[in-house]
């Protein structure tokens, strides 16, 4: 039976579409600029956008004849489950393995703007158990994840942040000090792992480690009962690392 994932005409029109959407995100709409931007005969650019308009990917204006992204890519994009299904992937089997260990519930979360957000979720074996849910989200400097998440960025990038949100505990409803925050961010820097107490739950502990290789800053943390978990936390340091070092090889090497 034919392998037709390695065939090298399938590949070469998978880049070639590629290119045309990669295009048209910036900015090119004529039939002609495209072409002339992924080098490629006019006939052979009008037959892909032809099928890119077909599936959705790529609308036409019927008066002025320009191409543009059309509503899949939208729908896509709005989805994170979708748009980031290969970390979720690649996370998926470390997740369950530090869930199995520590017995807690253990999220993979992203950067979002201001904000952090839970990409997926694997809840803790206990009856009581503390969850975030997919889809949650949090200001940036709130929780283990959160600063886990900071940590990641420039420091021209953090100040903008910063700068840009109200410092409130999510959970005190207090004023948090921007400069012991920025101390706190640059020790997890250095130390490649934040640990948090009650900052997004009340009566929580958590700690993270960052994910590298991605293209957006991305966390892997694990999270319970502060009266269940605090005296084992320091326990899974480094299994988180070695797990989100796995994690992040898998990113590079593919």
């Amino acid at each position: 039976m034919r392998n037709t994932t390695r065939d090298p005409l399938i590949v070469k029109s998978v880049v070639r579409t590629s290119d045309i959407l990669k295009c048209l995100g910036d900015g090119a709409e004529t039939l002609t600029d495209i072409s002339n931007r992924v080098n490629l005969s006019k006939a052979t650019t009008y037959r892909l956008l032809k099928t890119l308009k077909a599936s959705g990917f790529v609308v036409q204006d019927p008066v002025t004849q320009r191409y543009y992204l059309g509503r899949m890519i939208a729908r896509l994009a709005s989805s994170p489950a979708i748009l980031h299904q290969r970390l979720i992937a690649y996370a998926f089997d470390e997740m369950r393995y530090l869930r199995d260990l520590s017995g807690e519930t253990v999220a993979l979360q992203i950067k979002v703007g201001p904000q952090q957000m839970v990409l997926e979720e694997l809840s803790s074996n206990h009856n009581m158990r503390t969850t975030l849910g997919r889809g949650f989200v949090a200001p940036l400097h709130s929780g283990a994840a959160g600063k886990v998440l900071l940590s990641q960025l420039s420091e021209s990038e953090r100040q903008i942040i910063l700068n840009g949100i109200k410092l409130v505990s999510m959970t005190t409803n207090k004023t948090i000090d921007k400069e012991a925050l920025v101390n706190e961010v640059n020790k997890i820097e250095k130390e490649g792992y934040a640990i948090t107490f009650g900052e997004v739950i009340q009566g929580n502990v958590g700690m993270a480690v960052p994910i590298k290789n991605y293209v957006c800053p991305a966390a892997l943390c694990v999270f319970g009962p502060e009266d269940r978990f605090r005296k084992n936390i320091m326990n899974f340091e480094k299994e988180l690392k070695v797990s989100a070092a796995r994690i992040s090889r898998k990113l590079l090497e593919e």
